[in-house]
């Protein structure tokens, strides 16, 4: 429940970030959180101003809070295939995310509390710093296109379309002598309800590559 607005005596970046939160970061306007904070817009407007900046706080704190799988000296893929599914959930889970680590606007001082995290662990298997960070540079990439890749099927089928579905159409429209290859592989697909790939499939075979190439 919001308090009544009126400026609290201090506000943290973790108190903007959780109101951002709360409020859903769909929903997250520099207004709409100040008043979940009960202060005034131009209050707030001294740690933040604008949207932009206000959904780059709330991830960065998000990953700075996340806690990493356990290390418990299993292999490093099997560590990383863990981290990995850990993040690309919660990345489907809050989809802003996805936009702020593709646009390179994520609050590295929080984030800097996350990849310490990662770091030890990848370091402690015998990897240099550098190469761990490269590690989790490749990663995370691989894991923010898995995740904005489903985060599309999602908002595809809530909108009634069939990604083959739509291919067909197409390729109806193009005729079988300007696409044959496309006639030829929705032919395929006909009648065998065959589910998608999964995304995270190759977030696997990026982390064996990544793993085995140091």
């Amino acid at each position: 429940m919001a308090r009544k607005v009126g400026r609290p005596a201090r506000v943290t970046t973790a108190d903007i970030a959780e109101a951002a939160l709360a409020v859903g970061l769909d929903r997250a306007t520099v207004r709409n959180v100040a008043e979940r904070l009960g202060m005034s817009v131009p209050g707030l407007y001294h740690h933040v101003r604008t949207r932009e900046e206000l959904v780059a706080i709330a991830v960065a704190h998000t990953l700075g809070e996340l806690e990493l799988p356990e290390d418990r000296d299993q292999p490093l893929v099997a560590w990383l295939e863990e981290y990995a599914r850990f993040v690309y959930d919660a990345l489907v889970a809050q989809p802003e995310f996805v936009s702020q680590i593709l646009a390179g606007t994520v609050d590295t001082l929080r984030l800097a509390q996350h990849l310490e995290r990662f770091l030890s662990v990848v370091t402690s298997r015998g990897f240099t710093v550098a190469q761990a960070y490269e590690l989790y540079e490749h990663l995370t990439a691989a894991v923010a296109g898995a995740a904005a890749s489903s985060i599309g099927r999602r908002a595809a089928a809530s909108g009634g379309h069939d990604a083959m579905g739509d291919l067909r159409l197409a390729a109806r429209a193009h005729g079988a002598d300007e696409v044959p290859l496309v006639h030829r592989l929705v032919r395929s697909r006909n009648g065998r309800g065959a589910r998608p790939p999964d995304p995270f499939a190759m977030v696997r075979v990026v982390i064996g590559a990544l793993a085995g190439a140091r």
